[in-house]
């Protein structure tokens, strides 16, 4: 059955040509000559038998009917344009390797490792998504999950990933010149505490490990680590934070920790995944690599 389709190009360039209402800026946003999209247009006006545009000498205007076939043709072309996007970034069952981690952990922590993993693996597409609720995460739709502690799956395979620690931290300008180099512990309480909002223990439990207690904790609270951790390196006060989030910031020296060294917490992050997906060649692959790349830094 004869289909009553145009060309692909002519309805790229009669799209162009209505956006720019001239066939030479069409032409180079096409790559193509004027003469090439004129003749196109010729072509499309002929296989529908009506005018598109008016030329009035070096101006078009779009006719009525133009003004009507676009509208209907848009739609179209961005449909088509979207499936063929959706297939060039298709998925494959068998090669995707979907990992769920919490954000800043991601960010902080595994997105510098992904980089050498993804060379030593390039069959597999990686897709991370933000572990915010593990009560929503969907077995069937994720293969990893990188969390904080605790059984986010049931009837999931889990394994030690590190165990926490945390640091006091602050931005060098907080002290205003102080030498820190005597500073103790204590010393963090002449300054505003920030907190983190789930993490309501995180400063009684620093002050516990150091023996110090204190009358009042009253300082700001962030959602999140990474909101946590620019608040402390722009000044607003001293933070405690684990210290695979704080460890780039000690290094470049936005933020220091004159207060002490890193001391354990009883928690931990795990790498779980779900029972049935064990023999995954991509959780499998990305599980020893994991682990090793982990068991090889805690060697050194």
């Amino acid at each position: 059955m004869r289909r009553y389709i145009p060309s692909s190009t002519a309805l790229k360039c009669f799209e162009a040509s209505v956006r720019h209402l001239s066939f030479t800026r069409a032409a180079q946003e096409l790559h193509l000559t004027q003469s090439a999209v004129s003749r196109q247009i010729r072509n499309l006006e002929e296989f529908l038998s009506r005018d598109l545009f008016i030329r009035l000498n070096k101006r078009l205007v779009l006719t009525s009917t133009g003004a009507a076939y676009y509208k209907e043709v848009v739609p179209l072309l961005d449909s088509m344009e979207n499936a063929s996007l959706r297939m060039l970034h298709r998925e494959d069952e068998k090669t995707t390797l979907t990992i769920s981690s919490l954000p800043t952990f991601a960010s902080y922590w595994l997105m510098p490792k992904l980089v050498a993993f993804q060379k030593l693996h390039p069959q597999f597409q990686i897709k991370v998504r933000s572990l915010d609720d593990a009560a929503k995460i969907d077995p069937e739709s994720i293969d990893i999950i990188l969390h904080y502690g605790g059984d986010h799956w049931p009837r999931a395979v889990s394994h030690h990933l590190l165990n926490e620690q945390v640091v006091a931290v602050c931005a060098p300008s907080l002290l205003d010149g102080a030498d820190s180099s005597s500073f103790s512990a204590g010393h963090a309480l002449e300054y505003p505490l920030l907190h983190l909002s789930s993490r309501i223990n995180g400063w009684p439990d620093w002050l516990a490990a150091h023996d110090l207690e204190s009358d009042s904790l009253a300082g700001p609270a962030f959602a999140h680590f990474h909101m946590l951790l620019e608040a402390a390196k722009h000044g607003m006060g001293v933070a405690i934070l684990p210290t695979i989030i704080a460890e780039q910031s000690l290094l470049d020296g936005s933020l220091i920790a004159p207060f002490g060294a890193p001391i354990d917490t009883p928690h931990e992050y795990l790498l779980s995944y779900p029972g049935d997906k064990a023999d995954l060649e991509q959780v499998v692959t990305f599980r020893d690599w994991l682990l090793n790349s982990v068991a090889g830094v805690s060697k050194n």
